[in-house]
């Protein structure tokens, strides 16, 4: 059995997960929040309708570029990836990929890179009711993927992505503003910032919608999430710099 180390910087073992708007998050005995985490098929995005509106919106396009900053282990990226499959003929869906996933955390984008991915009884249920075949995707493994200490829950599960995930997502460490700031957007865009500007106060959260708004031409979208929109006004912002939301959590630059 290959073990793979992620995180070797705490002696404390996780001992409990829970979920909330902010993510899936591990806590020690105490109670105290160590991380968080991405899961596969986040359920504050319709990922079946965000595919369906990118096929339509962005049919006269040859090359549509997926970004995502804070891509953490790459539940976000299989996800993205699994619902353009799922619902648009392969050879269509080519010009999505591959997608660019960017973390600032170099240990997490090393998880993310491994090809395995760790997963709840909550993961693969939602893998099974969003593909017809999740073995397409996923192979069960006897190797390990060990973040932040080895995470000793009954109902884990390490998965190994198959080449067609691993294939179609580049993941690199990378700051998310030096990224923004090299963009050059021709109407083609899918910019992913998802459950990260929550977390800044509301001055921070209206500069940097000012810069992606500087950035993004028309038509191009922004995808955001429930814990942005709970914990800032970013919803405000996005319109006050011309972005209309044409699904939940997705914004399209007028």
């Amino acid at each position: 059995m290959k073990i793979y180390p992620v995180y070797n910087n705490t002696t404390q073992p996780y001992r409990k997960i829970s979920f909330g708007t902010s993510g899936r998050y591990y806590t020690d005995k105490n109670g105290d929040e160590f991380g968080t985490n991405s899961w596969l098929f986040r359920e504050d995005i319709d990922w079946r309708r965000l595919s369906k509106y990118s096929k339509n919106h962005f049919h006269n396009k040859n090359r549509v570029n997926i970004i995502q900053f804070a891509s953490s282990d790459g539940s976000e990226a299989y996800t993205q990836i699994i619902s353009l499959l799922e619902n648009y003929p392969e050879k269509d869906a080519e010009k999505f990929f591959p997608i660019k996933a960017y973390d600032i955390d170099e240990e997490i984008i090393n998880a993310a890179k491994s090809g395995l991915i760790n997963t709840c009884l909550a993961d693969r249920m939602n893998i099974q009711m969003n593909t017809d075949d999740y073995t397409r995707y996923f192979a069960e493994t006897q190797e390990k993927l060990f973040i932040k200490d080895n995470i000793n829950l009954q109902s884990q599960k390490t998965l190994k992505v198959k080449n067609i995930l691993k294939s179609r997502v580049q993941f690199e460490r990378a700051d998310m503003y030096n990224i923004l700031a090299n963009l050059n957007d021709d109407s083609d865009t899918i910019l992913m910032c998802r459950n990260v500007l929550g977390y800044f106060e509301n001055d921070r959260v209206e500069k940097f919608v000012k810069i992606v708004a500087n950035k993004l031409k028309t038509g191009s979208l922004f995808v955001i999430g429930d814990h942005d929109t709970k914990n800032s006004f970013i919803d405000r912002f996005l319109k006050e710099n011309n972005f209309m939301r044409v699904i939940n959590h997705v914004y399209q630059k007028l």
